[in-house]
């Protein structure tokens, strides 16, 4: 059998991790032994939960913790033929789930990366639930270089929230770049550049979504400007990324108006125009 290793970043998951766990261990060709949790010193209970459920546990010190960082360390550090990365919110919606993440790169040497399907959460809100439903349709998408101009940056849009690796392609391409949020962009434009496929699989699934408040919609805008500047030859030779932005504003105002809720199409538009200008000031290298 393959050999896969499943990846969790932590720190004070809290209760919700306990629900991980537990699904985590029912999953299809995966046991304790292929999950390793790298945790940034929890002060609540992740630690004892993790322990309890038999996983390999991790610690590290919370200042050393990068988004690209840890991942590069765990990818240099694992012995698997296949990373799983995943975060400690996202909860897999079937016990197939991660064996179907990885199928298509156990089938098909062409693949890099897979990543997966993140369904809407309740208690989220329509807001919150659109922006799963606008990135992650329902069906499955196979992108190449061929792709670039029909999909622009599109192309290299993952999320390591739920993401499958071909640890040794991984390595090959240089490994996750020392950065605090894109990584999984970054290298999935490394995968389209030498001629590796990115694979959408809708067909596994986690349930992942977030309601952002105002400020934290801005500060993410931000972070994903100063992305765009400080790697802007990469994002410039995959085109524009100011069409995806007008389609998604579109498609939440569609959303809105056809479920009825009218009057939360001032909160919507504050909200992108709080996105907008947090890109550009990050784009500009303002903040």
């Amino acid at each position: 059998m393959n050999n896969i290793e499943i990846i969790i970043p932590t720190y004070n998951a809290g209760k919700k991790f306990n629900e991980l766990a537990g699904i985590l261990k029912q999953q299809k060709n995966i046991t304790p032994n292929n999950i390793r949790i790298i945790d940034s010193s929890s002060t609540d209970d992740t630690v004892h939960i993790a322990k309890q459920a038999g996983f390999h546990v991790q610690i590290i010190k919370k200042e050393e913790f990068g988004h690209g960082r840890t991942r590069n360390m765990a990818a240099t550090q694992s012995q698997a033929d296949y990373l799983v990365f995943l975060t400690q919110d996202a909860i897999p919606a079937a016990p197939d789930a991660i064996w179907k993440l990885c199928l298509p790169l156990i089938e098909n040497p062409s693949i890099g990366l897979t990543y997966g399907r993140q369904l809407p959460v309740s208690g989220i809100g329509i807001l919150g639930n659109h922006a799963r439903l606008f990135n992650y349709p329902a069906q499955s998408l196979l992108k190449t270089k061929r792709d670039i101009p029909r999909l622009g940056v599109k192309t290299i849009f993952c999320s390591d929230s739920f993401a499958a690796y071909n640890r040794k392609k991984l390595l090959e391409s240089g490994n996750f770049p020392d950065v605090d949020f894109g990584e999984d962009t970054l290298i999935a434009a490394k995968f389209i550049k030498e001629g590796y496929a990115v694979y959408y699989n809708a067909d596994a699934c986690v349930y992942h979504a977030h309601s952002f408040t105002l400020s934290e919609d801005f500060q993410r805008s931000v972070i994903i400007g100063k992305l765009h500047h400080d790697n802007q030859p990469v994002f410039d030779s995959f085109g524009a990324v100011n069409g995806e932005g007008v389609k998604f504003v579109k498609s939440e105002l569609y959303t809105l108006i056809s479920h009825k809720c009218i009057k939360l199409l001032p909160v919507a538009c504050f909200h992108n125009l709080v996105k907008f200008l947090g890109y550009r000031l990050g784009k500009s290298n303002i903040l």
